[in-house]
Formats: C-alpha cells, structure tokens, sequence
C-alpha cells in the first residue's frame, strides 16, 4: 500500500477531473505517449507497458540518491524484484541494452568492488523531452507548470525530480491503484497506448476521451505500435470483456469507449498529473534552496 501522504487524495483527483482544461490536457499527454513509445521499440519488445516506463524512472532514482549502494547491477535486480517489474535475468539483459544503446555507462567508483553505473547525457535528453511533454501539457490545469519547463533546464532541479519521482513509486503510489481497470492492459506490450490512439481517433473538437465511435483499423494500430493483429485483437476482446469500449460498425471498424472505459482513463490521467505535479513542486522548492545557500555561499566567500 501507497503512504497516504504520498498519493493524490480522491477529492484532488475528482477536482482536477472538473477543470476546463483537463480535457485538453489529456489530449496532449496522450499524443506525447504514443509518440514516444513509437521511438523505443527495442524496450518495448521486451518489457510491458509499464516496466518500460518505470525501469529508467527506477535506474535514475538509484543514480541520484535513492539507495546507498548507488546505482549498480545488483541493487536494480533487487529493486526490479522488490517492485514486480522485471526478473532478475530480465533486468540483467536490460541493463545491457541500455549499455550498449549508450543510455547507461561505466562509472569511476574509489571502490573498485563495486562497479557503479551512471546515466549518459543521451538518457537524461529522453527524459527531460518526457517531463517537457508532459509539463506542457499540464500548462493549462496548472500555473507552475511553466516553472517546471524552465526548471528543466537545470541539472539540480532534474536530480531533485527524479529522486522524488522515484522515492514516492519506491513507497508505494501507483497510477493505476485509481483506475484498476486498466492494469491488464498495462502488463502488455501497447496495451495503454492503443487505448491512448483510440481515443485520439476523436475529433479535435470533441472532448476526450470521445462519447461518440470512432474508426477502427487493426491494421493500421499492429504497424504503428509494431505488435501483431492477433495481439491487437486480443486487447479489445478483453477490453470489451471488461466493459471498456464496444466494437460495432458493419465490419467491427468503429469503437465507442465506454463511460467505465472513458472514467478509468481520466482517473488514470488525473493521477498521474497531481503525481508529476507533487513531485515538481518538491523539486522545484529543493532546486530554489539550494540556489540561494550558493548565492550565500559565494557572497560570503
């Protein structure tokens, strides 16, 4: 379980759900979603929807401070284990990928005992495009989202974001702990990101998710995504299954996502906007303390 203190209360997740910009906002963190999963295709070959996204987030908690032992191939094993987001062997051939992808390098460590890894320039760029999305497309539900864009920038500020990002997942908070319904799709390969391009099929102009059908091609979501038809069919039966969206159209080309479909995604989304939020308030107040005892230091000096 989740530290209460670290996890969007429902009332903060319910008044987020009401603002008039939440609908825009969804919009916009779902095309970045589906835009970047399209440019990680080796990981997502080999890892879930949601172990892609959180075995760097869990690497550069590791780097930054988040265990003693720093960032190691031993200790992300065991935090991988402890998490339930890949097997030891898994994690292992991850690691190696990263390595030999240039997202991770050898680190210089006083103990030669302990080989230490460290997170290239190249992976801190993928993650700082990441937030940047995402902070962008919150611009409109929250004010400081602004600070945190220029706060980017900054390498104190990306260390103090990645710790706190890492330190709340660490204790326990989970996305999807509000919307469960979406978790079997999360444990497979493009699971969330066809429902996010489903969605994305609506008109601009409409809310989102849609009401309303939109069109439907298995085709065209097994190429964008690099799965197979037969996997892509699999995930709308179950969808379907569990009351999510309804296939019609005289061929089965439209999907209309249902009112439990459409609720699991806004409160997916909500969620994950006031974690990212909370996290960039902490960080952004560490960033700012931290600049002002240097003035301090520096006048004095």
């Amino acid at each position: 379980m989740s530290d209460p203190q670290l996890t969007p209360s429902s009332d903060a997740v319910a008044a987020l759900r009401r603002h008039p910009q939440f609908s825009r906002a969804m919009r916009s963190s779902a095309e970045g979603a589906v835009a970047i999963y399209r440019t990680n295709r080796l990981l997502n070959l080999l890892l879930s929807d949601r172990a892609r996204a959180l075995f760097t987030h869990v690497a550069l908690y590791l780097h930054f401070g988040g265990a003693e032992s720093g960032l190691t191939v031993g200790a992300m094993k065991d935090l991988c284990v402890e998490l339930r987001l890949c097997s030891r062997g898994r994690c292992e051939a991850l690691l190696a990928l990263m390595r030999a992808g240039g997202l991770l390098m050898a680190a210089p460590n006083p103990d030669r005992r302990k080989r230490l890894l460290a997170p290239t320039e190249k992976l801190l760029a993928l993650h700082r495009a990441r937030w940047a999305r995402q902070f962008e497309a919150m611009r409109g539900i929250f004010l400081e989202a602004a600070d945190y864009l220029v706060a980017l920038g900054d390498p104190a500020f990306v260390r103090a974001f990645a710790t706190a990002l890492g330190r709340r997942f660490v204790a326990g908070l989970r996305v999807l702990d509000n919307a469960p319904e979406l978790e079997p799709f999360a444990e497979r390969n493009a699971g969330v990101v066809i429902l996010f391009s489903l969605a994305l099929s609506g008109s601009e102009g409409e809310a989102f998710p849609p009401a309303g059908p939109v069109q439907l091609s298995i085709n065209a979501l097994a190429t964008n995504f690099s799965v197979s038809r037969k996997h892509v069919l699999s995930l709308l039966r179950d969808a379907e299954q569990t009351g999510l969206l309804l296939r019609s159209g005289a061929a089965n080309n439209e999907v209309t996502l249902l009112p439990r479909g459409r609720d699991a995604l806004e409160q997916m989304l909500a969620t994950m906007f006031l974690y990212l939020a909370h996290c960039a308030k902490e960080a952004l107040g560490a960033y700012v303390k931290s600049a002002k005892l240097s003035v301090q230091t520096a006048t004095a000096g």
